[in-house]
């Protein structure tokens, strides 16, 4: 199983001076799969927040990561 972490640019972050707004990635998790597209399915069903915090599905990307101990 190879294991990714998915992000988006939608949205922002607040830093700790609260009248600010920072644009950013967000990270949204990890998940594994035997590809991207199995993985983002998991991630989507074991974490419903994310549609239900208004991100859009199609606009998260992906990146594999690789361990290499």
């Amino acid at each position: 199983m190879n294991e990714y972490i998915f992000f988006t640019a939608e949205g922002h972050t607040q830093p700790p001076q609260w009248d600010k707004e920072v644009n950013n990635c967000q990270i949204l998790g990890r998940a594994f799969g035997e590809d991207e597209i199995m993985a983002k399915k998991t991630l989507l069903k074991n974490n419903p927040w994310i549609e239900d915090c208004g991100f859009d599905p199609k606009r998260i990307e992906v990146a594999q990561l690789f361990n290499i101990c």
